[in-house]
């Protein structure tokens, strides 16, 4: 049976334990991956009532706490503890700490409280936002006798709890949303459903009484209580996620976009940050196949180039502009944008030369409205001449026997890292580095009946670097923008502002997020300032 009670009952309830039973009784380990002050992954360590932070002076009892980091693949790899300040923080390795699980077992030892007698084991794991497959795909079996696997059933929250890697009926689990809170016990499968009634952080705890006596340092106890805890972040909209072929070598600033079931990519970055040589530019179209199939593949080669755009429009495939770096590794960077268009035809699997850009152009975007091809933003780079920022913008349409490039009106911006979408017969230009005043969060709105553009809703988010290096694409009857912070921004449906649609499994910039379907997106390269670039594939399941 379900148990729903008010937040603030369930504080009281937790003060009233407190008054009457020991410290560590009333107090639970937790584990909730965090980004530093700098940006970096770390995994706070709390020990209180849900996973947020109480007392400092509490994190002392933790001394000997064991934190593993876990993947579907390689072994666990136990991670450090170390006091920052007030805080209790595990570094993550490795670049794939955002797929990754985390978990923490902790022996309590014998406790006698005059009317009970018993061993203590606490137990923490957390990891990515609901729906990511990492919840399914890792075991934490090894790490944890008491082990809780939430997923996402029906619309519902749902939880399994298995001992020694068998299901339990009759666990007690209290969940603490936003909110409200819960309890339940477990069924025969060892499971129990809550309802979604917001976004954030859930705190989920089971316990189990194992009923085996046993002896520990001389001291006989008749029982063991354990309790496994998750600090659990919940998007707006819990969402599925599934990984698909990673990328065989990470990268960044390419051109993406998906047709008739495949993904299709080309060029891009593979090197340092802030470091550019020809060999560390991509030159080939690469195909990967949506149903979870096959493995990526090699189509066709062309120039080296990043920072260009790639769009499709009845079954070809356009390539845009970029720029390529002509130095050597080591050398003093020469880097050139440029004009060149290609078409490629999916069935001959060959590129077609179409008229050039007016200018060269680089760090710009595209997007296919109607039967024409839209060209936003960006700038040009010369070598060592001192780059030009475009104030113009560009139409190509494929529908005339021979098409060339005409301009639409200036844009009332000069910005470049910016996502472009056409949406509702209209083209969104959202976000950016701006010539003059840093990154910004605005978004003008161009449209092609009346000739002008307009000023639209500003993007959501504390930050301005919210809209550097975004991705913006309809779904449905939605335009979507997933922004570095990790957020799934969806314009509201008057189209006057934007609303948090999710939380996205990996915060990425210079990626690209693509309509599958209705329902779908994939997401794919990139990279995160605090753990590098990703190879991760990644489809999601949006409203």
């Amino acid at each position: 049976m379900l148990r729903i009670v008010s937040r603030s009952r369930m504080l009281l309830a937790s003060l009233v334990m407190l008054s009457t039973a020991t410290v560590a009784d009333a107090h639970f380990i937790w584990l909730l991956p965090e980004p530093s002050e700098t940006g970096a992954p770390q995994v706070q360590v709390y020990f209180g009532e849900d996973a947020s932070p109480d007392d400092p002076a509490l994190l002392d009892r933790l001394a000997g706490l064991k934190v593993w980091q876990l993947s579907a693949k390689g072994e666990p790899v136990e991670l450090v503890t170390a006091r920052d300040g007030d805080s209790l923080v595990a570094t993550p390795q490795g670049d794939k700490a955002s797929s990754a699980l985390f978990v923490a077992a902790h022996d309590l030892g014998v406790l006698d409280r005059g009317d009970a007698k018993f061993r203590l084991q606490y137990y923490a794991k957390s990891g990515p936002a609901l729906g990511h497959d990492a919840w399914s795909a890792i075991s934490a079996a090894k790490q944890l006798k008491l082990d809780v696997v939430p997923s996402i059933e029906d619309g519902q929250l749902q939880i399994v709890v298995r001992f020694n890697g068998e299901p339990v009926e009759g666990a007690q689990v209290v969940l603490a949303s936003p909110k409200s809170a819960a309890e339940a016990a477990t069924d025969a499968n060892g499971q129990v459903r809550f309802p979604f009634d917001a976004a954030g952080v859930y705190s989920i705890r089971a316990r189990y009484v194992e009923a085996m006596a046993g002896e520990l340092d001389g001291e006989a106890y008749p029982e063991t209580r354990h309790y496994s805890t998750i600090g659990l972040n919940v998007p707006a909209t819990p969402t599925s996620f599934q990984h698909l072929a990673p990328l065989a070598q990470a990268v960044t600033s390419f051109g993406g976009i998906v047709d008739n079931g495949r993904l299709y990519i080309y060029g891009g970055h593979t090197g340092e940050a802030h470091s550019y040589a020809m060999k560390d530019q991509g030159h080939e179209l690469l195909s990967l196949s949506l149903d979870g199939s096959g493995e990526w593949k090699s189509l066709a080669e062309g120039p080296p180039l990043q920072g260009l755009a790639l769009v499709a429009h009845q079954g070809k495939l356009y390539r845009l502009g970029g720029f390529t770096a002509k130095n050597a590794e080591g050398e003093k960077h020469d880097l050139w944008s440029q004009a060149d268009a290609a078409m490629f035809d999916l069935q001959s699997n060959t590129w077609t030369d179409l008229p050039p850009l007016p200018e060269p152009r680089s760090s710009f975007d595209a997007a296919v409205l109607g039967n024409s091809i839209y060209v936003v933003g960006g700038w040009s780079m010369q070598g060592e001449v001192d780059s030009v920022w475009h104030t113009t913008a560009w139409k190509l349409d494929l529908s005339t026997a021979d098409p060339k490039w005409e301009a639409i009106p200036s844009p009332p911006f000069q910005r470049r890292a910016l996502s472009v979408a056409a949406f509702g017969g209209k083209l969104y230009a959202i976000g950016g580095m701006q010539s003059e005043g840093g990154p910004t969060k605005q978004v003008a709105i161009f449209d092609p009946a009346a000739g002008d553009w307009t000023e639209g809703p500003e993007l959501l988010g504390e930050s301005q670097l919210t809209g550097f290096g975004s991705s913006a694409f309809a779904a449905g009857d939605r335009l979507y923008v997933s922004t570095i912070n990790g957020d799934l921004l969806r314009l509201s449906e008057d189209g006057q502002s934007w609303e948090h649609a999710g939380l996205l499994p990996t915060a990425r910039f210079f990626h690209r997020m693509l309509p599958v379907d209705a329902a779908h997106l994939v997401i794919v390269g990139g990279a995160n300032m605090g753990t590098g670039k990703f190879v991760d594939v990644e489809l999601i399941g949006v409203p």
